[in-house]
């Protein structure tokens, strides 16, 4: 009995002793986790950049905060913005996570207190970090044609603080500017050259020049597009004179009409050429876009353009009907004035779904309205200045 007693001790008192070290590793891992944290350095997630170290970032990087005591942490804050994370994925050294896209920077308030707040449950630790912005982008002009002492629409995206629109060396008087848009008045003289936007956080450029009539061009009423000086070969499609006001850059054709018949084709709503050479550069159709002028003057609710290119014997098309999407099935499409059109020259099919191999090879465009399925009761629409260039 005296020695089922004693070894009944001693198994208690090892279990005790044991019990006893695991809560006191436990008491140091707590000790780890919970205590004061501290921030020392901030570093891109890429391991190839492992050693480098931060102090601004954009919005939507990817970054890992390193430190001590980080493992229990809470909410992490950039300019006392909450970013969401996964604590799984750090350790007590490390936390991984992407600054939220709509994190304030200075370009939105100059006030921001530009930190990194972490909170755990032993505490909170601040780091100083800038979240700088991205530099402005140009999606594209609202029409790349624009008369003198026209409106010149810039689309585009992180258009903070704008200072200067520049049409080449020319500033223009800036009208209006968000963050989305930008809206500047053209010079009394008319001006053919790159689009450069200047904000607070860098300087962006088009790729194209605005009111260009050259780079590219296939039909635009003034320049011949026929062997004999004629605008095109064939097509009753009205051409308006370039004194009319609604002209854009010369002369145009517009459809202006009510009571349009059903029909698929009609001659008087066609233009197109006969086997004329461009000399459009050569490359393939995922180097090049199609583009053209079109200002649709009331709502267009049916019908298309039929736009077909020749190519090496073969004919691309691509039918335009803006309207038929889910923004403007209800409406119908309008434009405020012109508006370019830009098409993935890409989207060009064959009757085989081929695509145009090279464009130096294209010898011919046609372009023809028509509503096959319904009548229309009233349309107005004009097109200039069809081209293709480069990306």
């Amino acid at each position: 009995m005296k020695m089922k007693l004693k070894h009944i001790g001693k198994t208690a008192l090892g279990l005790m002793l044991a019990t006893g070290m695991m809560l006191s590793f436990q008491g140091c891992n707590d000790d780890d986790i919970d205590g004061a944290p501290a921030i020392s350095n901030v570093r891109l997630l890429d391991p190839t950049k492992a050693d480098s170290s931060l102090t601004a970032a954009e919005p939507g990087s990817m970054i890992v905060i390193q430190g001590q005591n980080l493992g229990s942490v809470l909410k992490v804050y950039f300019n006392e913005f909450e970013a969401n994370f996964n604590a799984a994925l750090g350790s007590n050294s490390n936390i991984i996570v992407t600054i939220p896209a709509n994190a304030p920077t200075k370009a939105v308030d100059p006030g921001v207190p530009s930190k990194i707040r972490v909170v755990t449950r032993g505490g909170e630790a601040s780091y100083d970090f800038v979240l700088t912005a991205p530099v402005p982008v140009i999606s594209g002009l609202y029409s790349e044609f624009v008369k003198a002492n026209g409106t010149l629409v810039i689309n585009g995206d992180y258009l903070y603080n704008i200072k200067s629109v520049k049409v080449g060396t020319t500033s223009l008087q800036i009208l209006s500017a968000n963050v989305k848009q930008i809206t500047a008045k053209m010079p009394a003289t008319a001006v053919s050259d790159i689009v450069t936007v200047e904000g607070e956080f860098g300087t962006a450029k088009t790729n194209f020049k605005v009111n260009d009539s050259v780079t590219g061009n296939m039909v635009n009423f003034d320049v011949p597009a026929t062997t004999w000086d004629a605008e095109v070969c064939w097509g009753g499609v009205p051409i308006v004179a370039a004194t009319d006001p609604q002209a854009i850059s010369g002369k145009f054709s517009r459809i202006k009409q009510t009571k349009l018949p059903a029909a698929g084709y009609n001659d008087a709503w066609v233009f197109s050429t006969c086997y004329f050479d461009f000399k459009l550069p050569a490359g393939d159709a995922s180097t090049r876009q199609f583009k053209f002028e079109h200002n649709i003057a009331e709502p267009w609710k049916a019908g298309k353009y039929d736009i077909t290119i020749g190519a090496g014997g073969t004919e691309y098309v691509y039918s335009f009907q803006p309207w038929n999407t889910t923004e403007y099935t209800a409406t119908g499409y309008q434009t405020n004035g012109w508006r370019t059109a830009v098409i993935e020259l890409a989207e060009f099919k064959s009757a085989s779904g081929a695509t145009i191999a090279d464009v130096s090879k294209v010898t011919d465009l046609k372009v023809s309205f028509g509503s096959a399925d319904v009548a229309i009761a009233s349309y107005n629409g004009s097109v200039d200045n069809f081209r293709i260039v480069r990306k």
